[in-house]
């Protein structure tokens, strides 16, 4: 089966010579030599249903050739292909047994928890599965006082140089406690990292940005800063163990399963950036999602009593997103699991309360009618602000307490609720913050639950975990919301603020556990189709060079929303090229993603988005050399053929580039 399909680059077209069925690898690596490259597979009639098969895409006949250099325009293209099992064309993930060889060397794992409010450091010397996780408790500027965690707070001078961070501020403040003149508090700058491809985050509502200074740039400073303090930390309590481990020390960094890939892979670069790793090619940091780091902690302190098939919600309430996952047990030992349903999640986490209060005091506030500029209106709002987030915010339970919040002024303004230097706050005002916070969370667990038990699975646990999850009234919540018969099923760990970094540790040291993933959304290609009379748009009409129109952007699904994916197993791309003398070798492809359940048909649909340009660089293979020569009226041409393996299941994007069984490195990916 031979099928067009539409190049990104220059606009061309492209040529598939193969089956359109696509499947995930397994086997082993490939030979790093020069190999003919293989015969195309057998055709395939699968189509898509409800049991998640990928649907064919009929091809016209013939074979496009590529014109010459100076005409500007080439022809090529992906072939969606089985992997050859056993044959020297397969390949399971790049770099495989490098990152294996490391793993082996290193007994030093580190958990990162990088929150939008709070973050956290874990650690384990791990000789085995047993080892005991410990947290960094010791952090600058913190004095004797020992802290799971501390803020993800940083503060900025004039020329963008930090003069505070997380505990350690009193650089940055002047004698009032507020910032000094000329300096920038920045926060919640975690969120700035996913707005890249997202739209559920109101980009209004998140603090600025110093001048100058890119969402990977602010989070790079803040994750040097926490480096350096867990440097000092581990240099201290292991001493000479750390410094012979360092270089081969694994960090596991904790990500929300809601981000997308571009929010991934700008995390990836902050790291870089920090200095946890030498360089992009550096392999000792793994992204785990924060509810699969969650069960992993549960499932090791034995909170979860679950037997193979048996199900848990894990419910990761956050300062910035809600992450909800489900999960089915495949095996108890050692403890694997599988996603049962796709992931889902909001960006309902606690500060979101901060953005409602905020509005409600500076209403209050507005009251006072002090002029433009006021210090004292400044003073109020800061002290009232900092008691909400350190007292008011998880004490609430909504039994009609008054929260009275020290103002330290004299003046009295009744109309605001200040009285006696105290600004009042009632039960009702504090209940407006967390209802439709609150609200959209029970909704997101109501509409999971709905889909495990559509899929019949025994719903053991209702896990919630994270620093929001902490609130006893949103806690509370959850337990009356759900069905009666899952209400003594909603649990929470004790250390419920640590779970997930602890988890992050754990899955360091027990390798990963999840074996399959949900796709949350379709990935595809553009692709060229025969233009079908009354059915394709006429403005997608295109001539082709054995005469025949094609019909341009439609699209070819190669992972459908909803089908599992097998975890660390890439997808299979193939492509084929027919190549004329003196022709480039570097091809870039555009990976497509849609959120629908239903995909639409062609790519220029709105609701399709690009997702990544992947550059294919195969400079170092000889032309005229290394692929089969073809004479034909048109010309002399070659057969171009390679693939690409991709990383698809809901942990981190990877694009490897194999051409003729040799593993040519990593796609560069530009994200959108």
């Amino acid at each position: 089966m031979k099928c067009l399909t539409q190049s990104p680059s220059n606009n061309s077209l492209s040529t598939n010579n193969t089956t359109n069925t696509l499947q995930q690898s397994s086997s082993p690596q490939p030979n790093r030599a020069t190999q003919s490259p293989p015969q195309p597979a057998s055709e395939r009639n699968s189509t898509a249903s409800n049991n998640n098969t990928l649907q064919p895409v009929s091809g016209p006949p013939g074979y496009p050739m590529q014109a010459p250099p100076h005409q500007q325009q080439q022809y090529g293209g992906y072939v969606p292909q089985q992997s050859m099992v056993g044959g020297q064309y397969s390949y399971n993930r790049g770099y495989a047994s490098e990152a294996n060889n490391q793993r082996s060397k290193a007994q030093l794992i580190v958990g990162i928890d990088f929150g939008t409010t709070f973050s956290g450091v874990a650690f384990a010397f791990a000789t085995n599965t047993e080892a005991k996780e410990d947290i960094i408790v010791e952090w600058p500027g913190a004095g004797t006082a020992t802290k799971q965690k501390i803020p993800t707070v940083l503060y900025y001078d004039q020329h963008q140089q930090v003069v505070g961070w997380g505990a350690d501020i009193a650089d940055a403040l002047a004698p009032t406690g507020y910032p000094k003149p000329g300096v920038q508090k920045v926060e919640w700058f975690k969120l700035q990292l996913m707005m890249s491809g997202n739209t559920y985050i109101d980009p209004i509502n998140l603090p600025p940005l110093p001048p100058g200074k890119s969402e990977i740039d602010v989070a790079a400073d803040y994750l040097f800063k926490l480096r350096q303090a867990m440097r000092n930390y581990l240099q201290k309590t292991l001493g000479e163990v750390f410094t012979r481990e360092e270089r081969n020390i694994r960090y596991f960094l904790t990500v929300p399963a809601i981000w997308n890939d571009a929010g991934k892979a700008a995390t990836r670069a902050a790291a870089i950036q920090a200095g946890f790793l030498r360089d992009e090619n550096d392999n000792r940091l793994t992204l785990v999602t924060e509810p699969e780091a969650a069960a992993m902690f549960c499932s090791k302190t034995g909170l979860l009593n679950l037997k193979i098939h048996d199900a848990v919600l894990i419910v990761d309430c956050g300062g910035g997103t809600v992450d909800l996952i489900a999960y089915e047990v495949e095996e108890e030992h050692p403890f694997t699991v599988a996603e049962c349903t796709a992931g889902s999640g909001d960006s309902c986490g606690s500060t979101a309360l901060n953005r409602n209060f905020s509005n409600i005091l500076r209403a209050k506030i507005r009251k006072m009618k002090l002029p433009d500029g006021s210090k004292t209106a400044g003073r109020v709002y800061a002290k009232c602000i900092m008691d909400f987030e350190n007292r008011i915010k998880a004490d609430f339970r909504n039994n009609g307490q008054k929260w009275a919040v020290d103002v330290g002024i004299e003046a009295e303004f009744p109309e605001a609720g200040i009285e006696e230097g105290y600004m009042t706050f009632t039960n009702e005002e504090i209940l407006q913050c967390f209802e439709p916070v609150v609200n959209r969370i029970l909704e997101l667990v109501r509409n999971q639950i709905i889909a495990i038990q559509a899929q019949n699975r025994a719903l053991q646990n209702v896990l919630v975990v994270g620093g929001f999850g902490s609130s006893e009234y949103l806690f509370q919540q959850i337990k009356l919301h759900v069905p009666p018969q899952f209400q003594s099923k909603v649990v929470r760990p004790m250390d419920s603020v640590a779970a997930i970094v602890k988890g992050a540790v754990t899955a360091g040291i027990t390798e990963r556990v999840v074996t399959s993933r949900v796709a949350r959304r379709h990935y595809l290609m553009a692709t060229l189709q025969p233009f079908k009379e009354g059915h394709h748009p006429e403005q997608y009409r295109v001539p082709s060079l054995d005469g025949k129109d094609r019909c341009k952007y439609t699209r070819q699904i190669f992972v459908q929303k909803g089908q599992r994916v097998k975890t660390g197993e890439p997808v299979k791309v193939s492509f084929f090229r027919q190549v004329a003398p003196g022709a480039t070798l570097m091809y870039e492809d555009v990976l497509y993603a849609c959120d629908e359940d239903v995909c639409p048909e062609y790519t220029k649909d709105p609701r399709i988005k690009e997702v990544v340009t992947l550059t294919s660089d195969l400079s170092r293979k000889n032309l005229e050399k290394d692929f089969e020569r073809m004479d034909t009226p048109q010309g002399t041409f070659y057969r171009v053929y390679f693939d690409i393996y991709l990383t698809l299941d809901g942990t981190e994007f990877n694009a490897e580039l194999v051409c003729q069984g040799e593993v040519m490195g990593r796609c560069s990916a530009r994200f959108r």
